[in-house]
């Protein structure tokens, strides 16, 4: 080898020598730890927390009912700090099946479905929503305006619509009225539309001659459209019962119930809670007990006499 090569490579071996004795030199400055710079680190504990699953029956359609729920339960989701998933089911019974078996937590049900829940397996109550200044609602008969109806005498031998079986609007109170008239089969047939909004359509468009619905649903439909007066008659209103509830499955735990009934509670005192009691309907959520739902017993009874 050349001393001119020997010479090349003694110089770079110096320089690679030095450069890494200034890397092994450099060190990283202290970072002293005061009250003044602590940052906020999750918890394993909350990181860990479960998903909240929320159920409804359609109700509406399938559209709107998500659209008028998911702003409720993205405010419980950001309240209680945990996520919150929401099931949607198409009859009150897929409802309660869930809850009675633990694979919701909470859900939005018909009055009669907390009571035979309730009575049943344990369903809990939690709050109950504030409508027009209201805790009730009530059940109205309408018929299609082109037709001669306007008591229930003349819904004899005619088509009816219901909501859902265990609805207390939407059926349980239109089948007391014709329980002694001969029940399912005063009517020449009835039909099940699981949508209060699909009810109203249905006599709106003469698919059936009557049918019974809910009267916050009703108004609302008559707000929107008002032209609706012109193809729907009301000719019966129920007596009061108490407003469809908000309620647990008997299988959560303690401390989320009182934790998503305090939300629930507290939603009117904060912006973001409000517009979620607006896009649901609501005003408030108030804390009721069970007897408030007598007297939907008395008509589940009724029936079943």
């Amino acid at each position: 080898m050349s001393r001119t090569i020997r010479w090349v490579l003694t110089l770079f071996t110096i320089i690679g020598i030095a450069l890494s004795l200034i890397g092994c030199s450099k060190t990283e400055p202290v970072k002293y730890v005061t009250l003044s710079n602590l940052e906020p680190v999750s918890s394993p504990e909350q990181g860990s927390k479960e998903t909240l699953r929320v159920a409804l029956a359609v109700g509406l359609s399938p559209t709107q009912s998500i659209a008028k729920y998911q702003t409720l339960t993205n405010y419980l989701s950001e309240k209680l700090n945990r996520p919150v998933e929401l099931v949607q089911k198409k009859t009150y019974k897929e409802v309660d099946d869930l809850i009675e078996e633990g694979n919701v937590d909470i859900a939005f049900v018909c009055s009669s479905s907390y009571v035979i829940g309730h009575e049943k397996f344990g369903e809990r109550l939690i709050a109950v929503p504030i409508t027009n200044g209201s805790p009730y609602y009530q059940s109205v008969i309408i018929a299609n305006a082109n037709t001669d109806i306007r008591n229930w005498s003349q819904l004899q031998g005619r088509s009816f619509a219901f909501v859902d079986p265990q609805s207390t609007s939407g059926a349980l109170y239109a089948m007391s009225q014709v329980k002694e008239r001969g029940g399912l089969n005063y009517f020449k047939s009835y039909i099940y539309t699981y949508g209060h909004g699909n009810s109203i359509a249905a006599v709106r468009d003469h698919l059936v001659d009557a049918a019974a619905v809910d009267n916050y649903t009703l108004a609302s439909a008559l707000a929107s459209s008002p032209q609706l007066t012109n193809t729907i008659r009301i000719i019966d209103n129920s007596p009061e019962y108490a407003n469809n509830p908000v309620v647990a499955s008997p299988r959560l735990d303690e401390q989320t119930y009182l934790a998503v009934q305090a939300a629930l509670i507290n939603m009117d005192q904060d912006s973001s809670g409000q517009d979620a009691l607006k896009m649901a309907g609501y005003e408030r959520f108030d804390l009721l007990e069970d007897n408030f739902y007598g007297s939907v017993r008395h008509l589940l009874e009724l029936i079943k006499e």
